[in-house]
């Protein structure tokens, strides 16, 4: 073999060599694929391969809830967010897997709407402003509200009266009568249409929603059996309840004289009112004038000795106010007008001012030194009673409120006493008490300005002061209390003072 040969026989070699090396059968490499990353809360419960086909397998598998709540759909929770993105090599898991994952740590949720309620800033017994809370509601159709709030507001505002100013159809007041000029929710609120979670409580129906709207709850209200011998207003007060509370907790029946029965089963909800529904309205009445009470003071007489000279006769004026109204309870009264059509007589009454100790040191150790006399009421006509003597909303009202009579009017001491207290704090603003010989103190209280002093003997009519809006209170009123005691102490007793009147 020459050396071409050899040669050529030598590069045939290599290059076969050669071409067994660069032919290595290629490995075929791992396809981009597009795949969606499920994460709760931020983090990754997984792959999936579609996110419709993950919706799709929790909504079919919660038949639960869509019987629970009478929906056609089910939705993934509001804590997962499922997140497109590109891999090479990492698996994907099935849809059961990241179903069983999510339901044991986050709710699902269905479609309605979230109710929010902002809580009204209200001044409190020390004077400060404080701001209710806020509510977050949840119902399926925005109409359950909206029905709830309109039922919850014919539970405080006349049902006719109510559809008469919505409709524009109140009757011109002629000579007297009532119209509606504004009706309103002071709460703020807002209204969302969400995905909510089932954990959360949902309001379903309108009846369910105005229970909670009127009495900050659903849960079944105190029972109690009728007694041979109950009324309306002694069932109330034994239960902290006012007659307007026990009538709206049942609405069968419509007034506080209504009758009951023995063993009859009645409920004792106590109201508290989640909304403030607030009427103000344009009154037009006749109200009786009440006589004022003359004195002529005798001397050689001692205090407490009286004899009626002129009996007394009341007038009647027309009276046209001004009434605003909060959950039923009327907050503000202005007089706008007067017209006196039957004048009043004054009763007069000779009373012996010749002063004696008669003791009554009961308390305290202030003797009065004035016996006893006849009552009289505390303000001026014209007046309304905004707030009596009773229970509202689970606490005593211990006084009556008087509104009507007009900023700075005169205010009267209701009897013959001793002020025992004449001051200002944040919650009574300018007060007195006066402390009377048969062991009762009269409170006068929210005052503009007070002309008496601690120390002073008063008669029955001396003007001790005006009326104001001082301290914790809503309008201008008088907060009028009679108490067996010194007031406020936990040795004495409120009285309701129209047991005098």
């Amino acid at each position: 073999m020459n050396k071409k040969t050899i040669l050529f026989t030598i590069l045939a070699v290599f290059t076969s060599a050669l071409l067994v090396i660069i032919d290595i059968p290629e490995t075929k490499a791992s396809q981009p694929k597009e795949v969606y990353r499920v994460y709760l809360d931020g983090q990754s419960l997984g792959l999936v391969e579609s996110k419709d086909e993950l919706e799709n397998y929790i909504d079919q598998e919660q038949t639960e809830i869509k019987e629970k709540y009478h929906v056609d759909k089910v939705y993934i929770p509001n804590e997962l967010d499922i997140v497109k993105e590109i891999t090479f090599d990492e698996e994907t898991v099935s849809n059961e897997k990241i179903y069983n994952r999510i339901q044991n740590q986050s709710p699902f949720t269905i479609q309605g709407y979230k109710i929010f309620i902002q809580g009204v800033e209200e001044q409190n017994e020390n004077g400060e402003i404080e701001k209710e809370p806020d509510q977050v509601l949840y119902v399926l159709d925005e109409n359950v509200f909206l029905d709830s709030v309109y039922k919850t507001a014919r539970t405080f505002i006349d049902e006719k009266e109510l559809e008469a100013y919505e409709n524009d159809t109140q009757k011109p007041i002629v000579d007297t009568g009532k119209i509606i000029e504004n009706v309103y929710i002071q709460n703020e609120q807002m209204i969302t249409k969400e995905k909510i979670p089932v954990d959360e409580k949902i309001y379903t129906s309108e009846d369910e929603l105005s229970k909670y709207l009127l009495f900050g709850t659903t849960e079944e209200q105190e029972k109690y059996t009728v007694q041979e011998g109950d009324t309306i207003e002694e069932i109330s007060f034994a239960n902290k309840i006012s007659p307007e509370e026990f009538l709206i907790a049942n609405p069968s029946f419509t007034s506080a004289n209504d009758l009951l029965f023995p063993g009859e089963v009645v409920n004792l909800g106590i109201l508290q009112p989640q909304l403030n529904i607030v009427e103000e309205t344009h009154v037009v009445e006749r109200q009786t004038i009440g006589y004022n009470t003359v004195y002529e003071d005798d001397p050689n007489q001692y205090s407490g000795q009286e004899q009626v000279k002129q009996e007394g006769q009341e007038g009647i004026q027309l009276v046209t106010q001004k009434i605003k109204i909060v959950n039923g309870e009327k907050t503000n009264v202005v007089t706008i007008e007067t017209k006196e059509e039957k004048p009043s007589v004054d009763r007069i009454i000779v009373r012996g001012t010749k002063q004696r100790n008669v003791g009554g040191g009961i308390d305290d150790g202030v003797e009065v030194p004035v016996e006893i006399g006849t009552w009289v009421w505390p303000t001026i006509s014209p007046y309304q009673i905004t707030s009596p003597f009773s229970y509202r909303w689970g606490k005593l009202h211990e006084a009556v409120d008087i509104s009507g009579c007009g900023y700075g009017s005169p205010i009267k001491a209701a009897n013959n006493g001793i002020i025992v207290y004449s001051g200002y704090n944040g919650t009574n603003g300018n007060f007195i008490y006066i402390k009377h010989s048969n062991g009762q103190y009269t409170e006068y209280a929210h005052m503009a300005t007070r002309y008496k002093k601690a120390g002073d003997i008063v008669y029955a009519g001396d003007v001790i002061g005006t009326m104001g809006q001082t301290g914790y209170a809503f309008g201008t009123h008088l907060h009028f209390g009679l108490w067996w005691g010194h007031p406020h102490r936990s040795s004495s007793t409120p009285v309701n003072p129209l047991s005098h009147y």
